[in-house]
């Protein structure tokens, strides 16, 4: 098929090639795989801080609400006829 002297050498010398570029496609894969997850947990992370800031937004809201002061009267006069 081949019948020239010089396929073996340039087919052994491909292989080596072919071994760098792979090892650096890999390489290229971790880094983007680490750089996924970093990303991941950085939006874990926010995504904790955005559900505090709106729980005590929800707590700010019912505290500074007039139904809070109501509330409040109403268990303090429960409280009171209670004793």
């Amino acid at each position: 098929m081949f019948s020239s002297p010089f396929i073996v050498p340039v087919i052994a010398l491909c292989i080596p090639i072919v071994a760098i570029i792979a090892k650096t496609l890999r390489r290229w894969q971790e880094l983007e795989i680490r750089r996924a997850e970093a990303d991941v947990d950085l939006r874990r992370r926010f995504r904790a801080f955005d559900e505090a800031e709106r729980r005590i937004a929800d707590i700010e809201r019912y505290v500074t609400s007039p139904e809070f002061e109501l509330n409040r009267r109403f268990r303090s006069l429960a409280d009171n006829k209670g004793n």
